[in-house]
Protein backbone atom coordinates (compact mmCIF):
# COMPACT_ATOMS: atom_id res chain seq x y z
CA UNK A 1 0.00 0.00 0.00
CA UNK A 2 1.12 3.51 -0.68
CA UNK A 3 0.44 6.71 1.18
CA UNK A 4 -2.24 7.61 -1.37
CA UNK A 5 -4.14 4.39 -0.68
CA UNK A 6 -4.33 4.79 3.13
CA UNK A 7 -7.60 6.43 4.14
CA UNK A 8 -7.27 9.64 6.15
CA UNK A 9 -10.54 8.93 7.96
CA UNK A 10 -12.21 5.77 9.07
CA UNK A 11 -12.29 3.40 12.03
CA UNK A 12 -10.39 4.99 14.96
CA UNK A 13 -9.27 7.79 12.67
CA UNK A 14 -11.91 10.59 12.67
CA UNK A 15 -11.61 13.57 10.34
CA UNK A 16 -9.22 16.21 11.65
CA UNK A 17 -11.81 18.97 11.84
CA UNK A 18 -13.93 16.89 14.30
CA UNK A 19 -11.06 15.80 16.54
CA UNK A 20 -10.53 17.34 19.99
CA UNK A 21 -8.08 20.23 19.92
CA UNK A 22 -4.80 19.75 21.79
CA UNK A 23 -5.16 20.66 25.45
CA UNK A 24 -8.97 20.82 25.36
CA UNK A 25 -11.27 18.37 27.07
CA UNK A 26 -14.01 16.57 25.22
CA UNK A 27 -16.40 17.44 28.04
CA UNK A 28 -15.44 20.92 29.27
CA UNK A 29 -18.33 21.36 31.69
CA UNK A 30 -18.01 17.84 33.03
CA UNK A 31 -20.63 15.81 34.77
CA UNK A 32 -23.22 17.96 36.57
CA UNK A 33 -23.02 17.99 40.36
CA UNK A 34 -25.54 15.95 42.31
CA UNK A 35 -28.25 18.25 43.66
CA UNK A 36 -28.08 18.74 47.44
CA UNK A 37 -30.80 17.12 49.49
CA UNK A 38 -32.92 19.17 51.88
CA UNK A 39 -31.08 17.97 55.00
CA UNK A 40 -27.64 18.96 53.64
CA UNK A 41 -28.92 22.35 52.51
CA UNK A 42 -30.54 22.96 55.89
CA UNK A 43 -27.31 22.05 57.73
CA UNK A 44 -25.32 24.47 55.55
CA UNK A 45 -27.75 27.30 56.22
CA UNK A 46 -27.94 26.66 59.98
CA UNK A 47 -24.14 26.44 60.29
CA UNK A 48 -23.61 29.78 58.53
CA UNK A 49 -22.41 32.41 61.00
CA UNK A 50 -24.17 35.73 61.55
CA UNK A 51 -23.27 38.81 63.55
CA UNK A 52 -25.58 39.58 66.44
CA UNK A 53 -26.85 43.14 66.71
CA UNK A 54 -24.61 45.34 68.90
CA UNK A 55 -22.06 42.52 69.29
CA UNK A 56 -18.79 41.88 67.51
CA UNK A 57 -18.82 38.09 67.69
CA UNK A 58 -20.42 35.81 65.14
CA UNK A 59 -22.46 32.75 66.04
CA UNK A 60 -24.13 30.06 63.92
CA UNK A 61 -27.70 30.76 62.83
CA UNK A 62 -28.93 27.70 64.77
CA UNK A 63 -27.62 29.24 68.02
CA UNK A 64 -29.12 32.64 67.18
CA UNK A 65 -32.52 31.01 66.58
CA UNK A 66 -32.41 29.22 69.94
CA UNK A 67 -31.43 32.44 71.72
CA UNK A 68 -34.30 34.32 70.04
CA UNK A 69 -36.74 31.53 70.90
CA UNK A 70 -35.58 31.75 74.53
CA UNK A 71 -36.10 35.54 74.55
CA UNK A 72 -39.62 35.19 73.15
CA UNK A 73 -40.48 32.46 75.66
CA UNK A 74 -39.24 34.62 78.54
CA UNK A 75 -41.40 37.49 77.28
CA UNK A 76 -44.45 35.23 77.61
CA UNK A 77 -44.99 34.11 74.02
CA UNK A 78 -46.99 30.89 74.42
CA UNK A 79 -46.07 29.51 70.99
CA UNK A 80 -42.38 30.07 71.74
CA UNK A 81 -42.75 28.28 75.09
CA UNK A 82 -44.48 25.33 73.44
CA UNK A 83 -41.87 25.11 70.70
CA UNK A 84 -39.02 25.36 73.20
CA UNK A 85 -40.59 22.60 75.32
CA UNK A 86 -40.90 20.36 72.22
CA UNK A 87 -37.28 20.99 71.24
CA UNK A 88 -36.10 20.13 74.76
CA UNK A 89 -38.19 16.94 74.79
CA UNK A 90 -36.99 15.82 71.35
CA UNK A 91 -33.38 16.54 72.29
CA UNK A 92 -33.78 14.07 75.17
CA UNK A 93 -33.03 16.64 77.86
CA UNK A 94 -36.06 15.62 79.93
CA UNK A 95 -36.30 12.55 82.08
CA UNK A 96 -39.65 10.76 82.18
CA UNK A 97 -38.69 8.63 85.21
CA UNK A 98 -38.76 11.50 87.75
CA UNK A 99 -41.56 10.59 90.16
CA UNK A 100 -40.54 12.48 93.30
CA UNK A 101 -42.40 15.84 93.30
CA UNK A 102 -39.48 17.62 95.03
CA UNK A 103 -37.04 16.28 92.41
CA UNK A 104 -39.43 17.33 89.66
CA UNK A 105 -39.72 20.83 91.14
CA UNK A 106 -35.94 21.07 91.48
CA UNK A 107 -35.46 19.97 87.89
CA UNK A 108 -37.92 22.58 86.61
CA UNK A 109 -36.26 25.33 88.64
CA UNK A 110 -32.84 24.28 87.33
CA UNK A 111 -34.18 24.36 83.75
CA UNK A 112 -35.44 27.91 84.32
CA UNK A 113 -32.04 28.91 85.71
CA UNK A 114 -30.35 27.43 82.65
CA UNK A 115 -32.61 29.58 80.46
CA UNK A 116 -31.46 32.67 82.35
CA UNK A 117 -34.50 33.20 84.58
CA UNK A 118 -33.72 34.52 88.07
CA UNK A 119 -35.28 31.91 90.39
CA UNK A 120 -35.95 32.72 94.04
CA UNK A 121 -35.95 29.56 96.12
CA UNK A 122 -37.92 29.38 99.36
CA UNK A 123 -36.19 27.95 102.41
CA UNK A 124 -39.27 26.35 104.01
CA UNK A 125 -40.06 24.14 101.03
CA UNK A 126 -43.51 25.66 100.47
Amino acid sequence: MTDRDTPKTGYMNPPEHTRFKKGKSGNPQGRPRKPKDLNTLLQEVLNRKVRIKDDERKIPIRDALIWKLRELALQGDKQAMTLQRRIIEQAGLTQADVTDPEAKKEKILKAFENMGVNVIRSEGGK
